[in-house]
Formats: structure tokens, sequence, C-alpha cells
């Protein structure tokens, strides 16, 4: 997670004036360098004092601490004077690892938008803990396209890209425009990388755009891709190059049509202008679909070999609008193609391909005679006479064959009953032999041995049946360890709306009620020792109901759980088979979870499984958890407060079903000794 470092000028004599606090803390030998280094960073330039105009300086660099890069983001503003007369600043840093870039905005947006900067600080130096980033993560999902403070400036949207065209080390003057403008003017720009940098995510190309809003004198140039002036600091001169000129002067030189698109209406959802069509072709043809989808950003296509259960299978290569599909097997199929950009995805029709057989050409001569081309042959009373003999052989054979089967079929049954028979006696026999009860009245046979060691010893546990075991030793042998045997792990339920029932998949010893049973939207409790989710043999409990389209919403009101191994959330899953297709979110003790199996056939047997750290003042809280589905397709969001809602931090985990479903809550403790139970309410 961030570091900070909040750093105050103070007059000597006075306590020192910095503190800092971390959220996470790195290793001691990390956390001292990097606090040195934030601490040099930490200067302020008064133009008041040579008749310029105090504002707040917002920076974004790049430090390298003993091979670990930061990513700092720096907000330094003026702070008055003090009682000496003696002028102070505050200075704010925050800084990231790269791969916490993931789940957080670009730097423009959290310099201008993040409302946990500190403008003001007089207490002692102190380490902070247990810092709320909910706020910093709900920004992911800002856009800042169209680039309306383009429009604004320049008239012109697409004039985002010149700053993106222009050199590093370029100067900018920036007299006319306000310090919320220009950080407005980064962040369009850095965004409008999604469409002129398509080859990577345009917010790990905005690490590479460092900046400051204004520079000064003890500032190293080659720290900043971007240099913004002020004419009434005296380092203006100094650092202005031969090519500066205003910010609100940037014109992009080569712009293609999306481009233009994106920046002037920013992202569309894609739709289909095209439909692909069913196809009837010959044997030994190329069979072809086409399909056209509109969007901004110009969207991706992926066909889908569609199966008999609605399941989509990816055709490997096939990205393009057109589908080209040679000699295809004869029979039916059917295709499907998804378009997708960052506005969103679309599914196309179900399109059919139709393959029939060739037309076989007749002989055109019987014998040594020949025919005439163009006269169909007739066949002769013997040839006639010959098919029909050969007809009656083959279905006399046939009967034969099916007599034998069925004979065969017969005696495999009867042998098996047999044995069956036999293996039942047996075991009774054994049962009677070795088992002894666990309440009786008179002595048992071990009782009347003549070893007085053998006496029964039985073993009771919690959800557990208890079995007695006897210690069949003699005087040179140790005592037997006695078996415990689990109950059968079947669900139990109570008191459950209409509509809703109880699923269970795999092993599991579970329990689950609608805690106010005149509701059907809960509160509903899950009591559950299940292992969780595994490659392809799932053990969770399954509170659900059917659906056909439309999403799900529930709050996860309370976790008690002895284990931090503990799953429980909602869920969208196909059936209740082990290894049925299924996307799930929610959360344990200490992380928010999601893991999905995806319903394309050559992803069966694959389990994917991700998550993020519930910080530790937000842990013990209501979660709300929502499967949204768009077309069918499904994916995952969860809140904290039930209205900033967080998609970023779970890209890809998405699944397509289409048709009845089954929705609802799931829980698992991770093993089958411990027991989670958790409570929810459908929103």
């Amino acid at each position: 997670m961030p570091q900070q470092l909040i750093y105050t000028s103070a007059p000597r004599g006075l306590a020192a004036g910095r503190s800092g606090h971390c959220t996470v803390a790195r290793s001691a030998s990390m956390r001292e360098p990097l606090v040195l280094r934030l601490e040099q960073l930490s200067y302020y330039q008064h133009l008041s004092l040579t008749g310029g105009k105090e504002r707040p300086i917002f920076t974004y660099r790049i430090i390298d601490i003993r091979g670990s890069r930061f990513h700092v983001m720096s907000r330094i503003q003026d702070a008055g004077l003090d009682f000496t007369g003696r002028t102070n600043f505050i200075a704010h840093h925050l800084a990231l690892a790269p791969e916490e870039f993931r789940q957080f905005p670009t730097p423009p947006i959290i310099l201008r938008d993040w409302p946990g900067w500190v403008k003001s600080w007089t207490k002692e130096p102190e380490l902070l803990e247990n810092e709320d980033w909910f706020a910093l993560v709900a920004l992911a999902s800002k856009s800042s396209v169209p680039a309306q403070t383009w429009q604004r400036v320049t008239n012109d949207s697409v004039n985002g890209y010149g700053l993106l065209e222009a050199r590093a080390g370029a100067t900018f003057r920036v007299d006319d425009q306000t310090n919320e403008t220009v950080l407005g003017l980064f962040a369009e720009s850095i965004e409008l990388l999604e469409v002129r940098d398509a080859r990577r995510d345009f917010r790990a190309a905005a690490l590479q755009y460092t900046f400051t809003t204004s520079m000064q004198e003890q500032d190293n140039p080659a720290d900043f891709r971007w240099r913004c002036i002020h004419s009434d600091n005296p380092a203006a001169n100094r650092f202005a190059t031969p090519d500066c000129r205003a910010l609100s002067a940037v014109r992009a030189t080569k712009c293609n049509q999306e481009e233009t698109a994106f920046a002037r209406s920013g992202r569309q959802a894609p739709r289909f202008v095209i439909q692909p069509q069913d196809v009837r072709i010959t044997e030994g043809d190329t069979a072809r679909f086409q399909a056209k989808a509109e969007g901004i950003p110009n969207p991706t296509y992926e066909w889908f070999l569609v199966d008999r259960t609605d399941n989509g299978q990816p055709l490997t290569g096939e990205t393009n609008p057109e589908l080209a599909l040679p000699n295809p097997i004869l029979g039916k199929s059917r295709y499907v193609v998804r378009v997708t950009n960052s506005g969103g995805a679309a599914i196309s029709r179900t399109a059919t391909l139709s393959v029939e057989q060739k037309p076989r050409v007749a002989p055109a001569s019987l014998g040594n005679q020949a025919r005439p081309i163009g006269f169909a042959h007739q066949r002769s009373e013997a040839e006639i006479e010959s098919q029909r003999r050969r007809l009656e052989h083959e279905a006399r054979s046939r009967q034969r064959q099916n007599r034998k089967r069925v004979l065969a079929v017969f005696a495999i049954i009867v042998a098996t009953i047999a044995i069956s028979s036999v293996i039942l006696v047996w075991v009774a026999r054994t049962k009677q032999t070795n088992q002894t009860p666990s309440t009786t009245q008179g002595p048992s046979r071990a009782q009347t041995s003549s070893s007085p060691s053998q006496t029964p010893v039985t073993t009771n546990t919690d959800n557990h049946s208890a079995k007695t075991v006897q210690n069949e030793t003699s005087n040179s042998e140790p005592t037997r360890v006695p078996n415990v045997m689990l109950d059968p792990l079947l669900p139990k339920e109570s008191n459950l709306a209409a509509g809703w029932r109880v699923m269970a998949i795999g092993t599991t010893n579970a329990h689950a009620k609608n805690l106010d049973s005149n509701n059907v939207h809960g509160p509903f409790e899950l009591s559950a020792r299940a292992e969780g989710f595994r490659t392809n043999s799932d053990s969770v409990l399954f509170l659900c109901k059917t659906i056909v389209g439309g999403g799900f919403s529930a709050v996860l009101l309370q976790i008690d759980s002895a284990t931090p191994s503990n799953r429980c959330g909602i869920m969208v899953r196909q059936s209740e088979k082990q290894d049925s297709p299924f996307l799930f979110v929610g959360a344990s003790s200490e992380r928010i979870l999601v893991d999905l199996r995806p319903a394309v056939t050559n992803s069966r047997g694959k389990l994917f499984s991700d998550g993020i750290d519930i910080p530790n003042n937000l842990k013990g809280k209501p979660i709300f958890l929502r499967l949204d589905d768009q077309n069918n397709l499904f994916t995952p969001s969860y809140s904290i407060d039930g209205k900033h809602w967080a998609f970023a931090p779970f890209p890809g985990y998405e699944i397509y079903f289409k048709g009845q479903v089954w929705v609802g809550f799931a829980a698992c403790s991770g093993t089958l000794l411990n027991e989670v139970t958790a409570r929810f309410s459908e929103q």
C-alpha cells in the first residue's frame, strides 16, 4: 500500500516539524532511506518575498532507492508565518510501488481529486497506521474522456494528443491556467493513450509521464517529462527551453479517425451493425460468417463455437470480423462472436452452419456395356433381386447380434447381483462379529474375554458420530487408537422463503436458515464446514434461486470464523455439479476475494482466484457485493459503503451464461474441521 510522509518546516529551536505515516510497513532497511529521500524533496520557494504569487505545487516523479523504484506524488504549499515572522511550508508526499497502480487512478487524478491531501499540520512527528484507502481506490473508475478540459482551453478535444507528441523535457508556460486546469489537461492526455498506445494499459503507460505544475530553483529538470513554469518565478528564465510555449497553445499534428472520436466522444460500448447470418454449404466448401460492430475505442472480435448446452468454446486465432471455416464437418454447428472494448461488451446472435453431403455421380456403365451420357441408369430385375437378398441377409445378421447382446447384458446383471449379495452377507457378519454396542445391560464379548485389558473405548467429537472400538490386545501388543468417523455430511435447511433452496456441492456439513421467514430477501444465516473451491471438485454450501437474465446483489453482514481460509459471498453457477462453471465474489475475515471457473470448454478444469486485503479499520464491517449482468455477461464488483463500487481490482473475471442459472449465497470454511457462519441480506 502507499507510503506517506508529511513534512513541515519549523523555526530553529522548536520541535522537529516533520512526521510520516505508512499504512503497510515495509522493511526498516527500506523505509528509512525512503523517508530521507522524501525529506530531500521537501522544499518550497516563497515567491511573495520577491513580489510573486504563492501557489500550491503538484509534482509526480520517479525515484530509485537501492534498486527499488517508487512513484512519488507530492503536494507542497505555503504554510504562512510563524510567531517569529519566519516563513513555513507543508509538503505531503505519497509514494507507491509500480504494482500498486493496478488499483489506483493516474497521478494527475490523485493529485487533483484525492481528499486525503493534508493542507495543515500542527502535530508532533508521529507514525500513522490503518489508513482508509477506499476513497483513493474509488477514484480508479473515474474517466477523463471525452477531453472536455482540452475542449474548453483550446476549442478542440483532439489537441490533448499534442501533449503526448511533445518531446520529453518540454517546457510550458501556465500563467493563464489554474493548477486544477493543468492537472485536468494532464489527466485527459494520459487517458488518450488508450487508443494512441493500445499495446498496453494506459495506467501502466502513464507512469512514464512525470510532471510538475511549477518548476522551482532546487528542482532537477531531469526528474520531469512535462515542466510547467510561471513568469513570476525567478527560475522561469533558467528553465525555459527554446521551444517553450503556452500550454493552451499545444496542438495535435496527427490523429486518425478512432483517436478523434475517442477524444471528442469518450468511450462507447460496442453494438452490432451487421449480425452473423446462418450459412448453408456443400461438403468441401468454405463457410464464411461476417459481422461488424461499432464502438469507441474500436472493438475487438472473438469467435466461439457454441455447444448443445450453450457454452462457448473460443476459436483460437479467430479475432477478425470475418470467420472462415475451410472444409467443415458434415452436419450442423453454431457460432457466436463477442465484441469488446473498454466501454463494454456485446454478444451476437447465434448463427447456424449447415453442411450437406455432396451429391454422388452414378456410374456411367454397367459391365462392359457403355451407356449414353445424359441418360439415367435403370437397374435390371437381376440387380433388384440381388439387392433384396443382400438386405434380408443384413437384417437377419443384425437380429442375431442384438439377441447375443441382450443375453450377455442379462448374464452380467445376474452375476453382479449374486456377487453383491455375497459381499453384503459377508459385511453384515463381519460387523456383527467386530462391533461392540456403546451401551448394554450385560457384559460384552470383550468384557468376558480372558484378557483384563480389553475394555471398550468410546470417542465423541462435535458433529462426528461416536464409534465404539475394542482394544483387542494381548499383553505384548500396544493399545490401538480408536477410529473416529464423520457423520454423513448433508445440508439442513429451515424457515426458507419460497423460491430458495439449499444446494450441497461436494462434501459439506452445512445448515441454512431464513432469520425472518416473512421476508424473501433475508436476512439469511449460513453455517458450513466445507473445503471450498478446488480445480474440479468444489465443496461449498450454496443457498440459491434460479434466474433468467438480470444480476444479483447482496450485503455480507457478518462473518464468524476461526480460520482465515473461509470464503463467504455471492455466486452465479450453472449447476450443482462439482466442476460446474461459476463466478464468485465475496470476502474472508481478511480479504476481498473472487473465484472463477470459466464456462468455455477449453478452460474446464481450470480455477482462477484473486483478492485484495481489507484495510484494518474496515475489517468486520458489512461488504456490499454485486454480480452485474450485461447481455448475459456476469462481472463482479464490491463496495464498502454501498455507494462507491470498485471494478478495477478484478479485470478479466467475467463469465458468459445464457438462459437459466443459479444465483445466491455461498459459504465454505476451507476445512471440514472448522465451521464458518455468515449472515447475508439480498439487495
